[in-house]
């Protein structure tokens, strides 16, 4: 899938049978990549055409950005009941050294408020708090 955005040459790789989609640096657990050569409108069409796949797809991403990703969903949808879950499970996922990818189409659908923007001005605003985003200290 060519899927421009983060660089313009950007590809998903998504195999139907298993249910998998390798999303490289364009969809992240609970976040998405940078836009260094592309736009938000081309970002906001990946994750329209990301949400597409079966919801138990499993996502696999380039890098395991997930609590980093995760304290600023809380921060962008406080109201979420679904995010603070997630990161009460990335919490204990992490204290016992359990990777937190894959994840999933259901589960980004859920917590990812880059995926969640309902328009691309709004994942516009939301990629670009996330780029100068600094988590609260422990």
């Amino acid at each position: 899938m060519a899927l421009p955005g983060h660089t313009m040459g950007h590809i998903a790789i998504h195999l139907v049978q298993p249910r998998m989609v390798f999303t490289g640096d364009t969809l992240f657990a609970m976040g998405c990549g940078r836009l260094f050569e592309g736009t938000a409108v081309q970002t906001y069409a990946n994750m329209r055409r990301l949400a597409v796949p079966p919801k138990e797809t499993q996502v696999y991403c380039a890098h395991e950005y997930t609590a980093a990703n995760g304290a600023f969903a809380m921060v962008a949808e406080p109201q979420n009941a679904a995010i603070a879950a997630r990161m009460t499970d990335v919490a204990g996922l992490r204290a016992n050294g359990v990777p937190m990818v894959p994840s999933s189409i259901a589960l980004e659908l859920a917590t990812n408020p880059l995926m969640r923007a309902s328009s691309t001005a709004e994942l516009k605003r939301r990629r670009d708090a996330k780029d100068v985003f600094k988590a609260p200290s422990p």
